[in-house]
């Protein structure tokens, strides 16, 4: 369904603080603690998986939030211990840990994403799943979550449609090995009539590592080209992209990030993104961390 109004491209890099970037993406002599200032004024978003390993306590998030301009977000990667370890299995109180940051970060949030591992499949954990996935769409409605399953038997449309029902993304993943499920997500939106943006994760072949972060090594011009026309058409439909991408996709996520954006370009118009991290005296922050 076209729309008069474009939808918005949010895209950037999964984490932002790799040692090769350094001399390369960020100037030889920036400080580890400008480097998200020195980001945000390059890119609109990022993925942070450092919550995947352990929960940003607040004294952090103040500093990102005080670091990045007003627009910019964070895809906060739900705990391992809720998806990897304990496989939803007495995640009460972690999950709800994890909503109340995403809460905190107010407009600062893109969709959390809520990672499965491959061995977490239908046959084995679907009534799970689905009960948690219920229990998402309950009680936290007001929160941007996606959901990103690695098991091909949660690869589909049935599943894709379970979860954009209620309210809850489908995150589609450009990654070697796996099937591209963007006609699954596509069917599923088309069928429920969702407005949702959608999420996009390239991460290409991240089981044959690169030697270093530094530069594009693989380049994936097929791939970019397909992904930037499938971006394009969503845009020009009216729906929001968010899209991160990883070092093993070409070698360098940041400039893959600006080829990406380049090739949305020649299809329409981005707007640019020249932010500034200034306030004016006594402006609050957008009520951000007010759980705090």
């Amino acid at each position: 369904m076209k729309t008069e109004t474009a939808g918005s491209l949010y895209v950037g890099t999964s984490s932002w603080s790799f040692p090769d970037w350094r001399g390369v993406f960020y100037p030889a002599q920036t400080p580890a603690d400008q480097q998200l200032s020195y980001y945000a004024a390059q890119f609109n978003t990022v993925e942070a998986n450092t919550s995947f390993y352990a929960l940003p306590p607040p004294k952090t998030l103040l500093r990102w939030l005080e670091s990045v301009p007003d627009l910019f977000t964070f895809s906060l990667k739900a705990p391992r211990e809720i998806t990897h370890e304990k496989r939803l299995v007495s995640v009460e109180q972690t999950t709800a840990a994890y909503l109340d940051i995403l809460r905190s970060l107010g407009s600062a949030a893109a969709p959390g994403l809520i990672q499965f591992p491959a061995s977490f499949s239908r046959n084995s954990d679907g009534r799970r799943l689905a009960a948690f996935v219920d229990s998402l769409a309950a009680d936290a409605q007001e929160i941007r979550l996606s959901v990103e399953v690695r098991a091909f038997d949660l690869m589909t449309t049935a599943f894709a449609r379970f979860l954009l029902e209620r309210g809850i993304r489908f995150v589609v993943v450009e990654r070697t090995g796996q099937p591209d499920t963007f006609a699954n997500w596509q069917a599923a939106a088309e069928s429920t009539g969702t407005r949702l943006p959608l999420h996009i994760r390239l991460i290409g072949n991240d089981r044959d590592p690169l030697p270093d972060d530094k530069l594009i090594r693989r380049p994936q011009e097929e791939l970019l080209d397909k992904w930037a026309k499938r971006i394009a058409d969503l845009l020009k439909d009216g729906t929001d992209v968010f899209c991160y991408v990883h070092n093993p996709f070409e070698g360098h996520a940041p400039e893959t990030v600006r080829r990406l954006r380049d090739r949305v370009s020649q299809y329409l118009p981005l707007p640019d993104w020249n932010p500034t991290t200034e306030r004016p005296a006594g402006e609050e922050n957008s009520g951000q961390l007010s759980l705090f």
